[in-house]
């Protein structure tokens, strides 16, 4: 039990402290490892530099990576080299990904594979990461598969995605299956997308909820949407809060969206009142939006205008609009014309109906015909028709035919 467990830990430190004080290089290292794990950084610190000077490789690798947390970065390399040096493979790869980081590849190349010579796979793994950047993508399949084959997990999936890069799907989808059978979460969530792109529903939902499970955020957003497409709610709103809290801003949106549908209407607001307390489905649409969601936007747009908050209205439908949102668009249009502004809510409904939007069209074929310029009317009514909804197509039918008796008279 965790009482018995206790009770071993502390009697194999005092074992470690007795043969540590004596000058044991390797009672030294063991004693610093668990102090680091308490978080008691500076005595583990003094412990790994003890080890370390009497020569255990490990010993001076761990000071390398206290040194680096620390921000220490050329004391950590003096370490890392050291026992790099000695034939510590997790030291030669972080100089290895000291060098990379610096832009110095040929540098890190030799320590990467250094750390595999030492009999590390992250150098393989390195090695395939560092020619993949470089657009290798032969020698960079080449090092992942060497890794992959050592059961490397991460190597099995970066494997995986050059393959189905390459057009190879059949050759990635073991890979994506060793990897995530290893606990590689995005290997799950890869596997969800390769199941869902040949359309079985099923198993990649499998894969999805593998992936949320152990907290990925596109996982959990795909499994709160085929909970939505199923029917069930509850869950639904249970997987997109994970996601939308991980900060998928369209989760935040479908969230949003969920609650929404439930929220009793709004009495009417009488202009001058002090507004409501904005609902929670409102901070979840404000947060889609100010992750730049353009549905979130225009919707949050919609509800600042309910509540009467006209700059407010203007500031997200602009935003959405200059985005590329129609919907934003024609109704910053709309906006406009109300407050008196008819030209340049004219330069926003052509936006919109340019970008396919029937009620913008159609909107502007009532105000050219309004000012006497029939043919630009007629031709608005036309794209308008072409454009629809219905309703808004047989609107503009009669507009057009209007305008076409008033032209031929």
């Amino acid at each position: 039990d965790d009482k018995a467990a206790a009770l071993a830990a502390d009697e194999a430190e005092q074992w470690y402290r007795q043969a540590a004080a004596r000058g044991h290089r390797r009672g030294a290292l063991h004693l610093g490892t668990i102090l680091e794990k308490r978080g008691e950084l500076k005595e583990a610190g003094r412990w790994y530099l003890t080890s370390a000077k009497d020569g255990e490789a490990r010993a001076a690798c761990a000071l390398g990576f206290l040194l680096r947390d620390a921000g220490d970065t050329e004391s950590a390399a003096v370490w890392w080299l050291r026992a790099a040096q000695d034939g510590d493979g997790n030291a030669a790869n972080a100089l290895g990904a000291l060098h990379a980081e610096r832009g110095e590849t040929q540098t890190a190349e030799r320590w990467y594979r250094a750390a595999m010579d030492a009999g590390d796979d992250n150098g393989a793994y390195n090695l395939g990461l560092l020619c993949a950047e470089q657009g290798r993508t032969a020698q960079a399949e080449q090092w992942y598969r060497r890794a992959a084959y050592a059961g490397h997990r991460e190597a099995s999936n970066a494997l995986a995605i050059l393959l189905l890069r390459a057009g190879d799907e059949t050759g990635a989808e073991p890979w994506f299956s060793k990897a995530a059978e290893a606990g590689s979460v995005d290997a799950a969530f890869n596997l969800g997308i390769l199941h869902a792109g040949r359309s079985e529903e099923r198993a990649a939902l499998r894969w999805y909820e593998r992936a949320a499970a152990a907290g990925h955020t596109e996982a959990a957003l795909q499994v709160g949407m085929a909970r939505l497409r199923g029917g069930d709610e509850r869950e639904a709103e249970r997987f997109l809060r994970c996601a939308a809290g991980g900060g998928s801003a369209e989760a935040a949106y479908r969230l949003a969206s969920v609650l929404d549908a439930r929220r009793p209407p709004a009495p009417a607001h009488e202009l001058g009142e002090p507004a409501q307390e904005k609902s929670e489905c409102e901070e979840w649409y404000e947060r889609a939006a100010s992750q730049g969601h353009r549905r979130a936007q225009v919707r949050v747009g919609m509800l600042a205008a309910a509540r009467g908050d006209v700059v407010e209205a203007a500031r997200w439908y602009r935003e959405a609009a200059e985005a590329g949102s129609r919907n934003g668009a024609f109704n910053l249009g709309l906006l406009l014309a109300r407050e008196g502004s008819e030209p340049e809510a004219v330069v926003w409904w052509r936006r919109a109906a340019d970008a396919g939007h029937g009620r913008a069209a159609l909107r502007l074929a009532l105000v050219f015909a309004r000012r006497g310029e029939l043919a630009e009317g007629q031709r608005w009514a036309d794209l308008a028709v072409s454009l629809g909804p219905v309703e808004v197509g047989e609107r503009a039918a009669r507009l057009r035919d209007a305008l076409r008796q008033e032209l031929s008279a």
